[in-house]
């Protein structure tokens, strides 16, 4: 009896391919916020690290699992409005009060530190592995940065420390943080995130920009990020089991 080698071959990699899911992609500017706008964007907010700070260390994963909820709304600050920190909250920012490119930022004070959380609902139809996450940020100042108390000393961490939720562990992710110190200079990072534990269909994503604190002083700097994209390749339609099956069935079944 003869066996149809294209029926063979389309049964086997039935049972071996992968399940393709849409593809998946985030895209945030915070340009929708408005010059007055004292809402995030959904699925933004703010959280704070209580204790000292003066801490130049990154927060450990039970540390940033202890955060607590910040404030709700937004403080509004532009480079124009002169210095200032945020108490728990954190700020639509912008170069000036009518600028339309608008900014997240924080300016954290007392507490340990701040950070913004970004949570997203995996919607794509399967778990998710790994995602690709990029965005910009901006170090921001009132004015003329000048010699401070002590002169030009680093006051904390320079810029973002970037965390995502893996599972129940908070993990610090050193390739996406951004530590740009330079008055309105713009820092750029892009990394891949490999997930240990898979985000079940409708489980969530959570990745956290980490603040413990302006890093100079007369005025303090404040850091803001911008132009954050999240992208969820398509899982590729054979597996690797798959393709060595088909190569088997290939070279048996060659004439």
């Amino acid at each position: 009896m003869k066996i149809n080698h294209t029926i063979a071959v389309a049964i086997i990699l039935a049972g071996l391919s992968s399940t393709a899911s849409a593809s998946f992609f985030y895209s945030q500017n915070f340009d929708s916020m408005g010059t007055t706008g004292t809402t995030p964007p959904t699925g933004w907010s703010s959280w704070f690290l209580s204790g000292d700070a003066s801490s130049l260390v990154n927060p450990t994963s039970g540390e940033m699992a202890s955060a607590g909820s910040g404030e709700a709304t937004l403080a509004v600050w532009n480079q124009t409005d002169g210095n200032a920190s945020f108490y728990r909250q954190a700020a639509n920012m912008g170069s000036t009060a009518t600028s339309p490119n608008r900014l997240l930022g924080t300016s954290p004070t007392e507490d340990r530190g701040m950070a913004l959380q970004l949570s997203l609902q995996n919607t794509t139809g399967s778990a998710i592995n790994a995602v690709n996450l990029a965005y910009d940020m901006e170090c921001m100042a009132s004015g003329t940065l000048k010699d401070g108390f002590p002169a030009n000393s680093t006051d904390e961490l320079p810029g973002y420390s970037f965390y995502y939720l893996d599972g129940s562990t908070w993990v610090h992710l050193a390739s996406l943080d951004l530590s740009n110190d330079t008055v309105n200079s713009v820092g750029h990072a892009s990394s891949d995130i490999v997930y240990s534990t898979p985000v079940p269909i409708g489980g969530t994503l959570q990745f956290r920009w980490y603040d413990d604190n302006a890093n100079a002083f007369s005025p303090d700097t404040m850091y803001a990020i911008d132009n954050v994209n999240v992208d969820v390749p398509e899982p590729a339609t054979l597996s690797l089991l798959a393709l060595g099956a088909l190569a088997i069935i290939a070279r048996r079944f060659k004439a």
